[in-house]
């Protein structure tokens, strides 16, 4: 799908033509296909689907990782103006941390148990702040875990990841990541097992992070309650497809596409339980479709055009485009759904 045309000029990060397979020589299977994606500075984008539709993916082409099971079979990947996949890797060493930065699911996993919390800074900040001494990357790290919001910031460098909670283990990872100042901040299902509270917690300071240093970011979920309350645009993946694009209020409240009515009728509001209708039957595996819309098979409006014909993207409103050929259908077959508002405050 190609999103609504915005200047990747001055995009922070611009995916374009992006077909993606894993496997191996002669038994490749298709993972991404046909995504376009540009992210303009400042925003805060959600990245939604099932597990399995590309997301994690997706996010991790960001950061230019390469894998000896995954092949780009086609398009680009730009970060800053670079192609990622271009860059040798002393550059994309440099690209990484300082412009583009990865909080992984779990912050704990990605702290090594026997190094203090200042050794993990003080080799971050010599990589992407050289031009800090000893006692200036020491008073960097304060300043981070401070900004945090970890409990004793000074204190906290002289001890050991097991010393902290799993929140604040997470708070620590953030700011490791956020130490090379990054452009763009990639979240992967940051608050994954995380409890409400905490929950909570992170995403109010993800908020005042992007307010106060208006970091971009692309928040890889399928919490929506939490991209609820932090994301001001939503993009869904589905089977490795962009469906739908457009500002998190009115997807939220309003979706055009079949599949992210699903997502929204099949999680739990403060009104009640799911509608058990709208729980989508099967999977989006790699025995989808080849031809015609990749939601056909699972969508019950479909009609005999959805399975021959792959769908146009069409704008229905401001910023907001859908590929879907009956989303005017659909619109007016399904209620629009009540649960935005509720899973916002949920």
């Amino acid at each position: 799908m190609r999103v609504e045309a915005r200047d990747v000029r001055d995009a922070v990060a611009a995916i374009d033509g992006l077909d993606v397979d894993y496997g191996r020589p002669g038994a490749w299977r298709p993972v991404l296909r046909s995504v376009d994606l540009t992210i303009a500075p400042g925003e805060r984008v959600a990245l939604i689907g099932e597990s399995g539709s590309g997301k994690s993916t997706l996010a991790s082409l960001l950061l230019g990782e390469r894998r000896e099971d995954r092949r780009l079979a086609a398009g680009r990947v730009t970060v800053l103006g670079h192609d990622v996949f271009a860059l040798d890797r002393r550059s994309l060493q440099r690209l990484r941390g300082r412009r583009v930065a990865l909080v992984p699911q779990n912050g704990g996993a990605s702290l090594t148990p026997t190094r203090r919390i200042a050794a993990h800074f003080s080799e971050t900040l010599r990589t992407h702040r050289p031009d800090l001494d000893r006692r200036a990357r020491r008073a960097r790290t304060i300043e981070l875990l401070g900004e945090v919001g970890l409990p004793a910031p000074e204190a906290a460098p002289r001890l050991y990841p097991h010393q902290f909670s799993g929140g604040q283990q997470q708070r620590i990872a953030l700011a490791l990541a956020m130490s090379g100042d990054p452009d763009l901040l990639v979240l992967d299902e940051p608050t994954t097992g995380q409890d409400a509270v905490t929950r909570r917690a992170l995403l109010s300071l993800l908020r005042a992070l992007s307010a106060r240093r208006g970091t971009t970011m692309l928040f890889v979920s399928h919490d929506l309650t939490a991209v609820a309350q932090l994301c001001d645009r939503i993009v869904v993946l589905y089977a490795g497809e962009i469906v739908e694009d457009g500002p998190a209020e009115i997807v939220l409240s309003d979706p055009r596409h079949p599949y992210t009515k699903a997502l929204l009728a099949s999680a739990p509001t403060l009104d009640g339980p799911p509608d058990p209708t709208a729980i989508l039957d099967g999977s989006s595996g790699p025995d989808r479709a080849a031809a015609g819309c990749s939601f056909a098979p699972r969508c019950r409006h479909a009609a005999p055009a959805c399975r021959e014909h792959r769908p146009t993207v069409e704008t229905v409103g401001p910023r907001h485009r859908v590929a879907c050929a009956l989303h005017e259908v659909i619109a007016v077959a399904l209620p629009p759904a009540s649960s935005g508002k509720s899973r916002a405050t949920a």
